[in-house]
């Protein structure tokens, strides 16, 4: 009796075992965003985006864009000179661009009664600003940071 209720017993768990096993090997798509994952990876669908948005929005956006390129925000230049005399702001400012023309920074000289300042460069950060003064300091060893407002280009 024994014996007959093992066989009987195996018999029962043999074809449990082998469907429980034959479903680990299906992929389930149970939502719809498995679907399509499932459809792109497989490469049956082209993908494509198309987007469908209120004109008036392209509008603002628009407007908004215009407003933000005129406007300045705080950021750092480098002074490389700061004194009354136009004549040697205009020299360094023609030293500077001779110096580190590989560079590509800004180079503009500014007045400020009673003061000529010749500025250096447009950093959105201090720690942008500071690691080119520390190359500029070798040739201008008077370079500081100033905090200004900058244009974005």
């Amino acid at each position: 009796m024994k014996l007959s209720g093992f066989i009987l017993l195996i018999i029962l768990i043999l074809p449990i075992s082998l469907f429980a096993q034959e479903e680990k090997g299906k992929v389930a798509v149970t939502d719809s965003a498995n679907l399509i994952i499932n459809r792109l990876e497989s490469g049956t669908i082209a993908g494509k985006v198309k987007v469908i948005q209120d004109p008036r929005l392209t509008s603002i956006l628009r407007k908004h864009f215009e407003f933000n390129k005129t406007s300045s925000v705080p950021g750092w230049r480098i002074l490389i000179y700061k004194g009354r005399e136009m004549s040697r702001a205009n020299q360094l400012k023609a030293e500077f661009e001779e110096a580190f023309n590989q560079l590509s920074l800004q180079v503009n000289v500014e007045y400020n009664e009673p003061d000529f300042s010749t500025l250096v460069g447009t950093f959105r950060t201090k720690e942008d600003a500071y690691r080119y003064k520390q190359m500029l300091i070798v040739r201008f060893p008077q370079a500081y940071l100033v905090q200004t407002r900058i244009t974005l280009d």
